[in-house]
């Protein structure tokens, strides 16, 4: 019985050590290239060039043609509204003109107090909420 055990204890050490030993054998660090795929597909993966395509001289006329038209238009829009609102103030009464140019020195003062308003408060806040 001491035998017996005693073979049994030097079987169960015996396959103790040898499996250390495998599980031990795969423990060595990164050897090799970090990216499998790198090794099996090759070196560098180039860049595909991508082909620019041209359009025709006919379209790009086109459409520096129609650039120009919608700039004009623009234009003569603000030219349009320039001149109404001249002849809007031209017609009036004297006391109408000066109230009109009185609100409107109103106007320009409350905007740029509302735009200092609006950069003081927004200074603080960018500072506040670093």
């Amino acid at each position: 019985m001491n035998r017996l055990s005693i073979k049994q204890l030097l079987i169960f050490i015996l396959i103790f050590f040898l499996g250390i030993a495998v599980c031990n054998a795969q423990t060595g660090g990164r050897r090799g290239t970090r990216n499998p795929e790198k090794s099996l597909f090759g070196g560098k993966t180039r860049k595909v060039k991508e082909t620019k395509v041209k359009e025709p001289r006919a379209a790009t006329k086109a459409k520096r043609k129609q650039a120009k038209k919608q700039e004009k238009l623009k234009k003569d829009y603000k030219n349009f509204v320039n001149d109404s609102k001249k002849n809007a103030f031209k017609i009036q009464t004297p006391e109408v003109k000066a109230r009109m140019k009185q609100n409107q020195k109103d106007i320009t003062a409350r905007e740029k107090a509302k735009k200092k308003r609006n950069n003081s408060s927004t200074r603080k806040a960018e500072r506040k909420y670093r």
